[in-house]
């Protein structure tokens, strides 16, 4: 009876701990992802509820469209410029994390004015994670978690860095597929258009020659 009483404590203990564990992933980062596609002289802009003291990451990548750029803008909630620049999918990784000073909506914006006429495809995440040293309704110092607890916090950030890095992977993968295939559909259509000019002259040498053996003779 002991053992079992014993073997039911543990099992109880066990749930405990794997609900817990679930929660605290749902309520320590929420993520929002979305692709859209930018117009040329146009501005798309999202906003995101952000606590104060929360982390913050804005991951982006462009899928398609002229020389893979975009302009990249993050405001606060005031209207403050927290991040502006251009974007080169070669030269910059597309990754921009800070934590929010103050509570309120931040702007998050992808500008493409400076296109006349390509359209951007942009891929993007927003990552909201729980506030640094504290939580909603008071602040929450080191020894208010527990060893459990604080493994917990570190395992929900490696797999959210993870998830990022993947969708990232994905969507560069993404990109390099659509350049293949339109660099394959390039070589096709040059392709037919050699064999269409190499028969074009073909025909056209044999027709030029026969007209030098064509001798007309009087009678």
């Amino acid at each position: 009876l002991t053992f079992i009483i014993i073997m039911a404590v543990k099992y109880l203990t066990l749930c405990s701990a794997v609900l817990f564990f679930a929660l605290l992933l749902c309520s320590y980062v929420s993520a929002h992802s979305a692709t859209l596609q930018v117009e040329p002289k146009t501005e798309e802009c999202f906003f995101e509820i952000v606590n104060a003291g929360s982390e913050v990451e804005l991951v982006y990548q462009v899928i398609r469209g002229g020389l893979l750029d975009i302009e990249v803008r993050v405001f606060d909630p005031v209207g403050n410029t927290l991040f502006s620049g251009l974007h080169f999918e070669t030269k910059m990784k597309g990754r921009q994390g800070f934590v929010a000073h103050q509570n309120g909506a931040y702007k998050f914006c992808f500008n493409n004015e400076m296109s006349r006429f390509t359209a951007k495809v942009v891929s993007f995440a927003i990552n909201v994670g729980g506030a640094q040293g504290s939580s909603k309704s008071e602040p929450m110092k080191a020894e208010h978690l527990t060893p459990m607890e604080n493994s917990v916090s570190k395992v929900d950030r490696v797999l959210q860095t993870c998830i990022a890095e993947q969708k990232r992977i994905r969507i560069r993968e993404q990109t390099h597929r659509d350049t293949a295939e339109d660099t394959n559909g390039r070589i096709v259509w040059w392709s037919i258009a050699e064999t269409i000019a190499l028969l074009t002259m073909s025909i056209g040498q044999i027709w030029y020659l026969r007209r030098w053996f064509n001798v007309k003779t009087r009678v």
